[in-house]
């Protein structure tokens, strides 16, 4: 199935029940869900609800989570890798940031099902067609946001 940046697609979205890890070993039971938009089709953004009703959001690379089901895998503050034994089936999610780390385990199969979905909807192949290049680096070149066309000379 062809796809184009004309024809919007539908983000997708999976909630799900996570544990965060405490030093102590226990698990504090949160929820949350797992989110990809096509617009952003190297991307997906896992938000926790956590006590006190606050939310933590982080993004981070679609392939990331992929290869992070099967063997550990990890790029900058985000590690992921599948816990093995007590028939578990859960995948730990490492996120690393200024004040500290979490370790959060997720339902794997709820995670393998998402992804499904998600390359589904996007298949690697045509992730790259999908992003407005000129949005994402347009700022960093100093467009602010717009083409512009350079001066040829005469």
């Amino acid at each position: 199935m062809p796809h184009s940046r004309s024809s919007p697609m539908k983000k997708i979205s999976c909630d799900l029940r996570i544990g965060l890890v405490m030093d102590n070993g226990e698990r504090l039971p949160l929820t949350g869900h797992l989110r990809f938009d096509p617009a952003d089709p190297i991307a997906v953004t896992l938000v926790v609800r956590m006590p006190a009703d606050e939310t933590v959001a982080w993004t981070f690379a679609r392939t990331l989570l992929m290869a992070g089901g099967p063997r550990p895998a990890s790029v900058g503050d985000v590690r992921v890798q599948p816990v093995h034994g007590n028939k578990r089936r859960v995948m730990t999610i490492t996120l690393t940031g200024p004040d500290g780390h979490a370790d959060l385990e997720l339902p794997s199969q709820r995670v393998a099902a998402f992804l499904r979905h998600t390359y589904e909807a996007v298949p690697p192949e045509v992730e790259a067609g999908l992003i407005d290049w000129d949005a994402e680096f347009g700022p960093l070149l100093g467009l602010g946001g717009t083409r512009t066309e350079r001066p040829t000379d005469m």
